[in-house]
């Protein structure tokens, strides 16, 4: 790291001893100097942080943008991009600017006649600062972690409503099989569906990561964590279709990618971010993304009678927070089922 030099009183109290300096004097100096960088350059070191840690380009690019639309949001204010704006107050303005803030300019309303930034959003760019703050402690630019005790703002915990069969039939109706990328298409949907794998897991998949035979796929989760997922009848033969039918016409383009686009370009995860918007607007299911269809994996796995372990380890989730979310809708269902079929109510009638 690209520190400034310790000024005088510091060198001082080099031990005559060990030659070194004390640790204490030099956070204070670094400390004490930090105001001459911007916010702009800090946020720099921290993503250069990010990396050397070997975050991902998208997580630590994620973190970036979140920060330097605090810049932006200072800028706008005339106010000095520096640690000198860096407090809980003048964060504390900025989430009452975030729940004004429309998502982005032009935007279409969320389903509810809302463009504002949902809560659960702005809690993450809250995480994003909190975290820009315990590595300035630790870094030393800040005498101490100045937003630790700051809360996160309160999301709603709302239910997840996952795809229904009809919307599924629809929606695989809708895709077809009727040309080579509408066959992949429609591989894609049936492998979200089936194993809850990520828009980045399904696009980095390679030729070698299957074991159709296994009926297993070998992916790169988050934080470069591998793992194996199992894949259902229906879908290895799916799989299996697609690969000898459809893909082996880009054999020309030899790359190892299982999913490949026109012309034998492998496809992105952006590539099947837009597939699932486009079939959202064809099947006028509006919510409807690859992430939705992870979701509804994960209940139904459940609601089949799937464990949490195994589950959590399909998913690839470190730990049970979002499992909890699923066993908690199964628990409404479940309680749906009992009060269409109890034995006492409909033996002798449902007077509630």
């Amino acid at each position: 790291m690209d520190y400034i030099s310790p000024p005088p009183f510091v060198l001082a109290s080099i031990s005559s001893r060990t030659g070194r300096w004390r640790e204490a004097d030099i956070n204070t100096a670094r400390a004490g100097n930090a105001c001459k960088h911007t916010l702009q350059e800090l946020i720099k070191r921290y993503e250069a942080s990010n990396r050397a840690a070997l975050k991902s380009d998208k997580t630590s690019g994620w973190y970036t943008e979140n920060l330097l639309l605090f810049v932006r949001y200072l800028d706008a204010l005339k106010l000095p991009a520096d640690l000198s704006r860096f407090n809980v107050d003048c964060i504390r303005d900025y989430i009452l600017h975030l729940r004004e803030r429309v998502k982005f300019t032009g935007c279409k309303n969320d389903g509810n006649g809302s463009t504002r930034l949902k809560p659960k959003t702005i809690q993450c760019h809250v995480r994003t600062l909190k975290a820009f703050s315990t590595w300035l402690h630790t870094e030393g630019y800040i005498s101490e972690n100045r937003l630790q005790n700051l809360k996160l703002p309160k999301a709603p915990s709302v239910l997840i409503q996952p795809l229904t069969p009809e919307e599924i039939r629809r929606s695989l109706k809708r895709i077809g099989t009727h040309t080579s990328m509408a066959r992949r298409n429609l591989t894609v949907f049936m492998l979200a569906l089936d194993t809850g794998l990520r828009e980045s897991e399904i696009a980095s998949i390679e030729l070698g990561n299957l074991n159709l035979e296994a009926g297993q796929i070998k992916v790169m989760g988050k934080g470069a964590k591998e793992r194996v997922v199992p894949v259902g009848n229906r879908v290895r033969l799916e799989l299996y279709a697609y690969i000898q039918k459809e893909r082996a016409k880009f054999d020309y383009a030899k790359s190892n990618r299982l999913f490949l686009g026109p012309g034998g370009v492998p496809l992105t995860a952006n590539g099947i971010k837009l597939m699932f918007s486009r079939l959202a607007r064809l099947t006028k299911i509006p919510r409807l993304h690859c992430h939705l269809c992870r979701h509804s994996f994960g209940i139904a796995y459940l609601l089949n009678g799937g464990d949490v372990f195994s589950l959590k380890a399909i998913l690839g989730h470190s730990s049970f927070e979002m499992v909890n979310h699923y066993l908690h809708f199964t628990t409404t269902q479940i309680s749906e089922q009992h009060r269409k079929y109890s034995p006492i109510d409909n033996m002798m009638g449902n007077n509630g």
